[in-house]
């Protein structure tokens, strides 16, 4: 029973993370039909855990890739080209918010329920974090979120949206101090005991408080000025994630796989739409970094040639590529001399990377003028992120090296460690990285209309700067001009008569100005 049940759990996240148009019979919240009236403690954190990796595994993995320009649409195709060039309506990626307010956070509340009635403190923790975790990715890609009325549907039928600032982000902290609060009780609980339904951590209870205390710092650090005293407290007690939080374990049958490996791959049937981008490309090229035949699949032109060249090998297309023209130039790239991004069923889907961590705390001693502490934490977090693939980034962070850390100034601290954070976020969490630039400013936009001279001739254009980003060709906002946020779902928007008018793709969140303007 307890295996069809994950199956069947599993199964049901994948539809909803393959969703770009959400059911228009969901309000911003129902009662879940997905857990079966016996629900088990260790059934409910396995349907937590799938439904969390479907939705972020596929939408919030896409989003991110094409937003901070790692991939684009292949120029044959055009499924992801209103993403690539910011056109998305109220009735796109749906999924990242149903699937939470329909699904995860109604399982991770009655898990909570069950587990203080039987004082299952280990089980109760980890629902807390992902509570906080699921509000956290919710406030940040939509900004004022329903949160104080949001899971109880019979009280609060139409529930009002809170702000972001004042009520969300402060109602994240309390959760997370609740489950820190919670630790020794959670450390000595062990009935039932936690095992493989847990799919990140196995039920190690060290790991998640590492994993709240991270998720604490980074929710810290969108308000340095207000929390600097908390986040010096935070990085004096330590204890920080030092390995990858990710669900592994998948299998080469059809739903079982990666979610977006299964939507794009396996169900789309194309190699074609998902190609890398310029921007990254000529970043990694340029700095020699090895990391990029871990992340895109050799051209087929380049089979073809008996010396074939970087670019040749590893070809990227112009950021919003469909079409791929460029103004006063007859010809676009052949597919055949553009590099599909390198996809398995077996690729991991991230909630937190350990390179990330390190990273952050780089970020938040260099903030606080602690500039040695900052570059020790930068180059474990450099060395981390290559690591991950199986390369020694020694050579790249020592003294004259291609990443060595720049403490020159604060800002120039910054530019290190974000840039480098926006390569390790790469077929990872990548939906952070967009977060990140919105956040600093890094990558910053360039001014320059495009990475390379042309389509077809190799070179930089002139004003470009490797680890940049472009306007992508087609896009529908103003030049220079970035996402900030997804938008209210129609879902919600159309039957919640408390929801919000629906902002511009391009409004900032209160929180995308702290440091630097973009």
């Amino acid at each position: 029973m307890k295996s069809y049940h994950l199956v069947k759990l599993y199964m049901i996240g994948i539809v909803f993370s393959f969703s770009f148009n959400g059911c228009k019979d969901y309000l911003d919240i129902n009662e879940n039909p997905n857990y079966p009236t016996s629900a088990t403690l260790e059934t409910l954190l396995a349907s937590i855990h799938t439904t969390t990796m479907s939705t972020l595994g596929n939408s919030g993995y896409i989003i991110g890739s094409m937003w901070m320009q790692y991939t684009t649409q292949g120029n044959t195709g055009s499924i992801y080209y209103p993403l690539v060039n910011y056109s998305l309506n109220t009735d796109d990626y749906n999924s990242l918010w149903q699937n939470a307010y329909a699904n995860t956070l109604l399982d991770i509340q009655y898990l909570l329920a069950m587990a203080e009635e039987k004082e299952a403190w280990n089980y109760w923790l980890i629902g807390k974090i992902l509570m906080a975790y699921h509000f956290h990715i919710l406030t940040d890609l939509y900004g004022d979120i329903p949160f104080t009325e949001a899971l109880d549907p019979t009280h609060y039928p139409y529930p009002h949206y809170d702000d972001s600032k004042t009520i969300v982000y402060p109602g994240l902290l309390k959760i997370l101090d609740e489950a820190l609060s919670r630790q020794q009780e959670a450390k000595q609980s062990h009935h039932p005991a936690i095992g493989n339904e847990d799919f990140y951590f196995r039920g190690n209870i060290d790991l998640w408080i590492a994993f709240a205390k991270s998720l604490k710092l980074k929710i810290l650090l969108r308000d340095f000025g207000t929390y600097q005293t908390a986040i010096q407290e935070l990085l004096a007690e330590g204890g920080f994630l030092e390995e990858d939080c990710k669900f592994t374990g998948f299998e080469d049958t059809a739903y079982k796989g990666n979610p977006f490996y299964e939507f794009n791959i396996r169900t789309l049937n194309s190699w074609e739409n998902v190609r890398a981008c310029h921007t990254f490309t000529e970043f990694l090229i340029g700095n020699q970094d090895p990391r990029i035949s871990e992340y895109y699949i050799p051209t087929t032109y380049s089979n073809t040639l008996e010396s074939p060249t970087i670019r040749q090998v590893y070809g990227g297309l112009p950021a919003g590529s469909l079409p791929s023209y460029i103004e006063g130039e007859e010809e676009s790239i052949p597919l055949s001399h553009s590099s599909p991004l390198m996809q398995a069923y077996d690729d991991p889907v991230y909630l937190m990377n350990s390179a990330e961590v390190a990273f952050m705390k780089a970020e938040a001693y260099a903030r606080l003028g602690a500039s040695g502490q900052a570059k020790a934490a930068y180059e474990e977090g450099v060395t981390k992120a290559f690591s991950r693939w199986g390369y020694d980034a020694s050579l790249y962070i020592a003294p004259g090296g291609t990443y060595e850390f720049n403490d020159s100034t604060t800002e120039t601290m910054i530019r290190s460690i974000m840039l480098q954070k926006w390569v390790a976020a790469a077929k990872a969490n990548t939906w952070d990285a967009f977060f990140d630039r919105n956040r600093t400013g890094y990558p910053e936009i360039s001014t320059a209309s495009r990475v390379r001279v042309s389509n077809q001739t190799e070179g930089l254009m002139e004003g470009y700067v490797l680890g940049t980003l472009v306007t992508p060709g087609n896009t529908v906002l103003q030049p220079q001009e970035f996402p900030h946020r997804l938008l209210i779902p129609s879902i919600s928007s159309s039957y919640n008569p408390n929801a919000p008018e629906t902002k511009s793709i391009s409004s900032p969140l209160w929180w995308h100005t702290n440091y630097k303007n973009p």
